[in-house]
């Protein structure tokens, strides 16, 4: 770990210290959301306990087999079913309502998050009710900073897989800069890519390590803590950050590794069964 602070008599260290380990990183966010923000921990909780039980695999649910029997199929062999022009209005329909009601949805918790990652990283609490009221009454504005994020992070990742990673990464403050400096637009999104500068590996660790390790189920209870102490230590470090811990590069290339390997697998069997195919 790199100390950028001086220490007190105590022994204790300032607000300026840079932990550049990512699980560290990870593990102090937990400690510091439960701390200062427990209700809004109680609620990323129960949010990523529903996503591991949504998760489930579908192989626990029994699987209805309905096949149909040889006389249906040569009964309806050559007809073609035709589906009035009202059917189609109303899925078209519950489909744009549902894709708009999920959207709502997902801006209105990560806002939430993004707040409590700005109140943590300021040293201050949160509560549910004032995250959400602060959501709410910037909802539109918020909302424009997400979609400016969306459009830049397209456009890099047309370029290359890679830059549109790394600047994904250097945007991903941007929410938090906007709940704590008020920056508009393209202006919270430029400041989170500041911050994030020669950092964004220790912030992609950060960000992913625990993920990771838990499949991505924990992800919302540690996005506020994980973004507020990354915001708070890159804003007192300026451009100068300690070089990226060893677990940071580790986090970087084992996914990469695991997905040649598995590409490499899915190739060999390819190969296996078409000789198999053959010698049959």
């Amino acid at each position: 770990m790199s100390n950028t602070s001086t220490t007190t008599s105590g022994g204790a260290k300032t607000s300026g210290e840079y932990e550049n380990n990512p699980f560290f990183v990870a593990t102090n966010g937990l400690d510091l959301l439960f701390k200062r923000a427990q209700s809004i921990g109680i609620l990323t909780a129960v949010i990523a306990g529903l996503s591991a039980l949504s998760s489930l695999p579908s192989a626990f649910v029994p699987a209805e087999t309905n096949e149909p029997t040889q006389s249906t199929v040569s009964s309806n062999a050559g007809e073609i079913p035709t589906i009035p022009a009202e059917i189609w209005l109303t899925i078209i329909l519950i489909v744009l309502v549902l894709l708009v009601v999920f959207s709502f949805i997902g801006i209105v918790v990560r806002g939430v998050l993004d707040y409590t990652a700005a109140k943590l990283a300021r040293g201050e609490g949160a509560t549910i009710s004032e995250a959400f009221r602060a959501v709410f009454s910037n909802f539109w504005s918020y909302t424009w900073v997400l979609v400016i994020v969306s459009v830049k992070t397209f456009l890099w990742s047309l370029l290359f897989v890679v830059p549109g990673i790394i600047m994904s990464v250097r945007y991903s403050l941007a929410g938090v800069a906007y709940f704590d400096k008020q920056l508009k637009g393209d202006a919270s999104v430029q400041h989170s890519s500041a911050l994030v500068k020669n950092a964004w590996l220790t912030t992609f660790a950060s960000q992913n390590l625990l993920n990771l390790i838990t499949l991505g189920i924990i992800q919302p209870l540690l996005t506020p803590g994980t973004n507020g102490i990354l915001y708070r230590q890159l804003s007192a470090a300026g451009e100068v950050k300690p070089k990226a811990h060893f677990l940071s590069w580790l986090t970087l290339i084992l996914p990469i590794i695991l997905f040649g390997l598995i590409i490499l697998g899915v190739v060999l069997l390819g190969f296996a069964l078409a000789n198999y195919s053959q010698t049959v």
